[in-house]
């Protein structure tokens, strides 16, 4: 563990990290070093490697870690609590991602926020999305989608246009997972822009818009 908590180049780090996981029950070891370690480096990919070996018992380090001043803790934390399925965790996920305004911590919070379908969220979520730009929404309109309601379509649509190519397509995405309908096969490498998804979302949105209700304010 000492190797791992001096060493500071990431790409090492990790690896050192993939070894520590092939052990045997090492996630309350990973979890009291995260707790005693001056390197938030240490503190933050810990986190992870509780995640892989599903550390159940570090739930608690996890919940409180959602408050750490760091953002990379603080997003590490959520995103091991989404990916350790800890429902019971869904209000203090919230609880951070309400006021956070790291992009990086936004992005995984609202992924665990989807992970553990905590649907009292959308709000905040739709509060967000305007505030911030390519990555970041299209990562909230992502959790949007699916933590949403049908009523949450037009707000969502009203991206598929947007000059922010990440948001647009990520709002095609969107509507699928709300909606049902299907805009075709995502492009899975490099393609002209828009790809043809979105451009049957934009079509689709236009025969439909007529049909749906005042986005929720």
């Amino acid at each position: 563990m000492s190797d791992f908590d001096n060493e500071h180049n990431l790409a090492k780090k990790e690896r050192l990290l993939s070894e520590i996981t092939q052990g045997q029950n090492v996630g309350p070891s990973l979890m009291r070093l995260a707790a005693s370690t001056k390197n938030t480096d240490t503190r933050w990919m810990a986190m992870r490697g509780m995640r892989d070996v599903h550390c159940l018992q570090c739930i608690g380090f996890l919940e409180g870690s959602l408050k750490d001043k760091d953002a990379l803790v603080r997003a590490n934390a959520a995103r091991a609590l989404g990916d350790l399925g800890a429902k019971a965790s869904g209000q203090l996920v919230l609880n951070m991602f309400i006021p956070e305004s790291d992009p990086g911590a936004l992005e995984q919070a609202s992924l665990a926020l989807h992970m553990l379908g905590v649907k009292s969220a959308c709000p905040y979520i739709r509060e967000k999305i305007p505030k911030y730009s390519w990555q970041t929404r299209a990562w909230l309109l992502q959790a949007l989608g699916a933590l949403g309601s049908k009523t949450d379509v037009p707000f969502i649509a009203g991206y598929l246009d947007s000059t922010d190519k990440a948001s647009a397509m990520m709002a095609a995405a969107a509507l699928e997972e709300l909606t049902g309908a299907d805009f075709g096969p995502h492009p899975s490498g490099p393609s002209g822009y828009p790809p043809p998804d979105l451009v049957k979302a934009r079509a689709w949105w236009a025969s439909q818009k007529a049909t749906w209700p005042d986005p929720p304010s």
